[in-house]
């Protein structure tokens, strides 16, 4: 992954820290979680992940006029670069699709939840 102030591939995920999720732009107090890599499992992982996207589909489920689902994002900004360069936590978010969570198990995360609480799901991870 590369960094954004040396730009080499040299950005690496810490091995613990928080993930945050946001559904079209918009995310809510309780959207977030802690993970730790050396501990946690893929699997426990990925429940962590399904909590949080439950959690927001049940809320989201009650509105009355719900537009589907076109702009997941599951990122985090507890990434460092091994050249140390000083990287601005409070503007960087770093997807971790293709880091923690594979573009597969996200999406037919997103597929199976949004078919449960009626909620379309256009989103397309391969961009």
């Amino acid at each position: 992954m590369y960094c954004p102030v040396c730009f080499q591939n040299t950005m690496k995920i810490r091995s613990n820290g928080v993930v945050k999720l946001a559904f079209n732009g918009k995310s809510r107090n309780n959207s977030l979680y802690t993970y730790n890599l050396q501990k946690e499992t893929q699997e426990q992982l990925l429940a962590k992940l399904r909590d949080k996207v439950v959690d927001f589909f049940s809320f989201y489920s009650e509105f009355n006029n719900k537009t589907p689902i076109k702009n997941f994002e599951v990122y985090s900004a507890d990434f460092m670069c091994s050249n140390g360069c000083k990287i601005d936590v409070m503007s960087t978010k770093v997807s971790v699709v293709g880091v923690i969570y594979t573009k597969a198990e996200v999406k037919a995360l997103l597929l199976a939840e949004g078919k449960k609480f009626g909620i379309d799901i256009e989103v397309n991870l391969e961009s």
